[in-house]
């Protein structure tokens, strides 16, 4: 995972998010929001071996620091908090999320030399999500 460390990827496509938002519950206003944003993914190692993954955006942002292959809480951006493992392995940096009423979204983020693919699914959901993001110059 160390060549995609500390480099910045900002969004630029988006394939079925609407529905995977419609999915979780997201309402009408702030779904067009989200829709709009062009958000920031950063991934970085800390002294300590963790990592701390960064989603940024102008109008929300959030970070979790993790340990691969650890369970640990989490608030997602729209403020639901989860039960999240993150593993890192080659080039995929893979994110369960468990919702307390148990639905699961699972975000496969795979890093490349110029971008980042970000493909959620989830049990009952008929459509994969794919989000497109390229490296930040």
């Amino acid at each position: 995972m160390e060549p995609y460390l500390n480099k910045k990827y900002v969004l630029v496509s988006s394939k079925h998010f609407e529905d995977y938002l419609t999915y979780i519950g997201v309402g009408y206003f702030a779904k067009k929001i989200a829709l709009n944003l062009k958000p920031v993914q950063c991934l970085t190692l800390n002294e300590d071996g963790t990592h701390t993954f960064d989603f940024v955006s102008p109008i929300t942002s959030s970070s979790v620091t993790f340990k691969s292959g650890e369970e640990f809480d989490e608030v997602k951006p729209d403020g639901v908090k989860v039960k999240s493992t993150i593993t890192l392995d080659g080039n995929k940096m893979t994110h369960i999320q468990v919702e307390g009423n148990g639905r699961i979204s699972k975000h496969v983020r795979e890093f490349f030399h110029d971008k980042l693919i970000v493909t959620t699914t989830a049990p009952g959901l008929d459509k994969t999500v794919i989000r497109e993001f390229k490296l930040m110059e």
